[in-house]
């Protein structure tokens, strides 16, 4: 259920969780501090942000000093915010997570976060021994379980997991996971292909989706001389990039239409779905942060929302297969054969 505060700021309650989200969440990737001045930039950002009613932060582990930059500017603000944040190991048993959560919370100043998310499931193509199998699947649900009962974490969630991974899990474990953070937007859907968001509304488990605008490409930064300069992204190697151009130049013209960017659009029309709790956006920048923030007051219509949700869906059908992952290092080599991509030789 979304709901609307004075001002302006849009909240969803993330999935059977009590956390009362802002669907905007700063995405903790680029949180970090980086040359003289950064820290204060991003002191700016938090203030702007607290002030606009954006509550959600999410980082993990992996992702640098992301975590320690996060407890310098949360300090004194740690009521104002929901965190999360993400185990990045491959083996999920008590003791190896505790051990984490427990430098995490450390890193973060903090006694608990609100949500704790299984960054990736078990994968070979990760340089796992070997996929997800039944044990994993149980020390996910006890580990958690005994973390929400210590009062180290209040929820559970996970991230990149499809229907083929949630299914496996028994259902006393799917009632701990609230959320499922993903790749979603209009030009990545597979979710809705593959049964993920199907399987996902009925057990009331959210979607979080990360990498909204798809590295730029949805907010109009990237031209037809740009294909292939992310090799290791599906989205921009031919013959899916040509395509997906043909999609954002309709949403920079919606864009005009309503008085927007093209970013605003694609924001905002990921804010129309159900499943979707949040969008993480990137803020290295505040003026970012708050062209985010604007795009939920975007005014766009009933028709414009229809005809971007069937340009998009057209797209992903004709060009793309429900097995993809968005990074062509991390998917099955017959799937990207499939849709017709040349796999890039790793380095």
């Amino acid at each position: 259920m979304t709901e609307r505060k004075e001002n302006g700021m849009e909240y969803s309650v993330l999935g059977k969780s009590d956390l009362r989200v802002s669907r905007i969440c700063m995405g903790g990737a680029q949180i970090v501090e980086h040359g003289e001045g950064s820290m204060k930039k991003m002191e700016e950002m938090f203030c702007y942000a607290a002030d606009a009613g954006v509550n959600f932060v999410d980082t993990a582990r992996n992702y640098g000093e992301s975590e320690e930059t996060l407890g310098k500017l949360l300090k004194n603000r740690r009521d104002r915010f929901i965190i999360a944040t993400k185990f990045s190991g491959r083996e999920f048993d008590y003791g190896t997570v505790k051990e984490e959560i427990s430098t995490s919370l450390k890193n973060l100043r903090t006694d608990y976060v609100d949500l704790y998310q299984i960054h990736w499931p078990k994968m070979k193509l990760l340089g796992a021994r070997e996929n997800m199998g039944p044990r994993d699947y149980d020390n996910i649900a006890g580990t958690m379980g005994r973390l929400k009962k210590e009062g180290m974490i209040r929820y559970a969630g996970v991230s990149n997991f499809r229907a083929r991974h949630l299914e496996e899990f028994a259902s006393e474990a799917l009632d701990l996971i609230v959320s499922n953070q993903v790749p979603y937007s209009l030009l990545w859907r597979v979710y809705d292909v593959d049964g993920t968001a199907e399987f996902c509304q009925k057990h009331r488990i959210n979607f979080m989706a990360y990498s909204p605008l798809v590295q730029g490409l949805l907010a109009g930064k990237f031209s037809a001389a740009d294909a292939g300069t992310r090799e290791t992204s599906v989205l921009f190697i031919e013959p899916v990039f040509a395509a997906a151009l043909r999609i954002v130049d309709r949403v920079r013209e919606i864009a005009e239409e309503c008085g927007g960017t093209a970013a605003q659009v694609a924001i905002r029309w990921l804010m129309e779905k159900e499943i979707v709790s949040a969008a993480i956006t990137g803020v290295r920048r505040k003026d970012h942060l708050r062209e985010n923030v604007d795009a939920l007051d975007l005014p766009l219509t009933e028709e414009q929302l229809r005809e971007m949700d069937k340009i998009s869906m057209d797209f992903q059908t004709r060009y793309l297969t429900a097995g993809l992952e968005q990074c062509t290092l991390w998917t099955e080599p017959e799937e990207l054969e499939k849709a017709g991509i040349k796999r890039p030789a790793k380095n």
